[in-house]
């Protein structure tokens, strides 16, 4: 055998191997699309709970403790499906999103805190609703069910408050 050639021979022989491939995510569409909407459905909500007349004071602090604990766990999700953490929803109107306008309507009357957070509630049990029915990713589907359920009682004692 030629010199060259069994030195190409060698050298292949000793060559990096080619880095895995990436793993397959267990996140599908939806499963991305519950993560970035829920993020900026409970980050937004956070101001108006500041604001809440004294017969909703203690519910919306319960309410800020709830949602934070949700957020840094959805922020976990983001980062395990490799999403971007940027808002891909910032400027939208959508139903239980708490809007710039809606915040500024809330804290010149407190009172309108209360119907913000039927919305609110009704609107992201929901979203979590959809996600167990159509996710993959089961951790995701999982955390669905205990934000469902978190919501439907919420929504339960708003309705009682």
């Amino acid at each position: 055998m030629p010199w060259g050639v069994s030195a190409l021979l060698l050298f292949a022989g000793c060559a990096v191997p080619a880095p895995p491939p990436p793993p397959v995510s267990s996140f599908n569409a939806t499963d991305t699309a519950w993560v970035q909407l829920m993020i900026p459905m409970n980050e937004q909500l956070l101001p108006a709970l500041d604001v809440a007349p004294p017969p909703l004071a203690g519910f919306a602090a319960e309410l800020k403790v709830s949602h934070s604990e949700e957020l840094v766990h959805l922020r976990q999700l983001r980062d395990r499906a490799g999403l971007p953490d940027t808002d891909v929803h910032a400027g939208h109107q959508m139903p239980g999103l708490i809007s710039e306008a809606d915040l500024l309507a809330i804290r010149a009357d407190p009172s309108a805190l209360t119907k913000k957070l039927h919305e609110h509630l009704d609107q992201t049990a929901e979203l979590a609703r959809s996600e167990q029915e159509n996710g993959t990713d089961a951790a995701t589907k999982e955390f669905a069910a205990s934000v469902e359920s978190s919501r439907r009682d919420q929504l339960s004692r708003l309705g009682q408050g």
